[in-house]
């Protein structure tokens, strides 16, 4: 049975991992900016562009045949539509965190969202 210090000492300690989840956010909420994302087409880099709040719009990439449309909104990027087979870079969704992508292999496209700043050792435990 728990006593009242016992009680105050949880309550205290939910406070302080509460915090300290708040604080996790609030990081990487404030490191998204001074983002950018690179998509590359076997290999080579066609479009770069910034990732940042209010920036809207899409692209496609391909032809008829072999194609993907890639949606940003909003600080995010995704790929929205693909005529590939297994449908895995669709289904991969957004991403919006350095050094999280997207990859179509059977078009051999590449979308990477990379940070302006350097990494840090804390950056990779993400």
């Amino acid at each position: 049975m728990l006593t009242k210090g016992d009680r105050w000492l949880v309550v205290v300690l939910l406070m302080v991992a509460l915090a300290g989840v708040g604080l996790n956010m609030y990081y990487i909420t404030a490191n998204g900016q001074g983002q950018s994302v690179v998509i590359t087409v076997n290999g080579q880099s066609v479009k770069t562009f910034p990732l940042r709040e209010g920036y809207v719009g899409e692209f496609r990439l391909g032809g008829d045949s072999g194609y993907n449309i890639i949606e940003y909104n909003d600080g995010r990027v995704r790929i929205r539509e693909a005529d590939c087979p297994d449908q895995i870079c669709v289904k991969s969704g957004w991403i919006n965190i350095s050094p999280q992508q997207i990859v179509c292999l059977p078009y051999r496209v590449v979308v990477k969202v990379v940070s302006d700043s350097p990494a840090d050792v804390d950056d990779i435990a993400r």
